[in-house]
């Protein structure tokens, strides 16, 4: 392990419902732009639910150049319509290694490339559509005869055991390496909504052991009327489509499709390819409450533990980060658990970091929520401009911070990226101009 191994950001690929792309989801920050629409849930062409989403419009993953043999062969394997969750992920992947400069046709080119992939239920979602609709049609006898318990087991194994055992996450791994050519260390992981900060480190340190020159993070979601009916009936789900953070109003999120890819690299193969270099990653911090699964414990320190060690690995002070992007999810008690945290380290009201939340642009990604916020929190830094918060125009006083609320010039040299997620998963990662 070489610990002081320099490491840096080469690739960014990204998708959400205000763009493909970097460029094109930058762009649309910038003019303040999100894809919210009210969406309806019909069974059987029956309305059963109306629920706000920022969803991904005119998705075709044949406008990535991904072999198209490959992808049936995909959709051969799955036995369901087009796997979504999947598909954005590839899409992305293909994205970032195209920005990094990386040819996966060849092996020799991909050799000492690696993955480390998140995604909280990759495929739940479809196969909970699945089992509802083709189980109840077993249900249904024509001759009005009812079915055995038996033979609905049997019945139902012989229909989905093939797609439950797809929906294990080495699966995941399997597809993409398989798609990109890609046979050095790769893993998949899960750590709720911060996952995509803890890959990023596991990434970093696959390459400081020497295991790769260069690995692909990425993530992806296509949310659904599952994950809406799970955060409203835990009471966090923005009814009114506006997800608030840090505003006196918050109720809750929106959740939205999408994800990123971001390519890591040491830094002497990043010279050696002459690549472009959007930042150095520094490194992390990560702490676990471990109290319960939807709440944070108001009176824990494990978030703001994760914030200073992250400071300290980085080698850096307190006082040279310009910048926070913070988990932002705009319920009373997320948001004021991330202000205690962020005031207990840099103080209250602080001038400097400047913070903003990127939530009400993209909605709620889950998994890969980190990962598509550091992307734009990477186009921020390179672009030395700091979009502000959506919907906070009413901040909460109590909270003793101050969100950005107009598109500000600054000179960005250090950021940080901080999440909390269920379950007690809290990080904080930063990079350097």
């Amino acid at each position: 392990m070489i610990k002081n191994k320099k490491i840096v950001i080469t690739g960014l690929g990204s998708l959400s419902a205000v763009g493909i792309g970097r460029q094109s989801i930058w762009d649309s920050i910038v003019k303040k732009k999100t894809s919210l629409i009210l969406e309806d849930y019909k069974i059987n062409g029956e309305k059963l639910i109306n629920y706000y989403v920022h969803r991904i419009k005119n998705f075709n993953i044949n406008d990535f150049g991904i072999d198209k043999n490959i992808l049936k062969d995909i959709i051969a394997w799955k036995e369901q319509q087009e796997p979504l969750d999947l598909f954005y992920l590839l899409a992305i992947i293909k994205l970032a290694l195209d920005d990094a400069s990386i040819n996966y046709s060849d092996t020799n080119k991909t050799k000492g490339v690696g993955l480390v992939l998140t995604h909280e239920n990759p495929g739940l979602d479809q196969f909970y559509e699945e089992v509802i609709n083709e189980s109840y049609g077993l249900l249904q006898s024509g001759d009005g005869k009812s079915i055995s318990k038996k033979e609905y087991f049997m019945e139902f194994y012989k229909r989905f055991d093939k797609r439950g055992y797809d929906l294990q996450t080495f699966m995941l791994v399997f597809h993409a390496a398989k798609v990109f050519n890609i046979h050095s260390y790769s893993i998949f992981l899960c750590n709720a909504c911060a996952s995509g900060l803890f890959a990023l480190e596991t990434a970093a340190d696959i390459i400081r052991s020497g295991k790769c020159d260069s690995v692909v993070v990425a993530g992806s979601d296509h949310t659904s009327i599952f994950k809406h009916l799970w955060f409203k009936n835990l009471d966090m789900y923005a009814e009114d489509g506006k997800t608030k953070p840090f505003a006196k109003n918050r109720n809750g999120f929106v959740t939205g499709d999408g994800g990123a890819g971001i390519v890591l690299e040491g830094l002497d193969s990043a010279l050696k390819r002459k690549a472009h270099i959007y930042a150095e990653y520094l490194g992390g911090g990560f702490h676990l409450e471990g109290w319960k699964v939807a709440v944070p414990d108001m009176a824990s320190d494990s978030y703001k533990i994760a914030i200073e060690t992250a400071i300290k690995n980085s080698n850096i002070a307190k006082e040279e980060v310009d910048l926070i992007v913070p988990h932002g999810v705009g319920t009373q008690v997320t948001d004021a658990y991330e202000a205690k945290a962020i005031t207990s380290v840099f103080g209250k009201n602080p001038k400097k970091p400047l913070i903003s939340a990127f939530k009400p642009y993209t909605g709620h990604n889950l998994g890969s929520t980190a990962l598509l916020e550091t992307v734009i929190l990477l186009m921020a830094m390179e672009n030395n401009l700091v979009p502000p918060t959506l919907n906070c125009n009413d901040v909460d006083l109590k909270l003793n911070i101050e969100p950005v609320k107009e598109l500000t010039k600054a000179d960005l040299k250090t950021v940080m990226k901080t999440a909390c997620g269920f379950a007690g998963y809290n990080a904080s990662v930063i990079f350097k101009k």
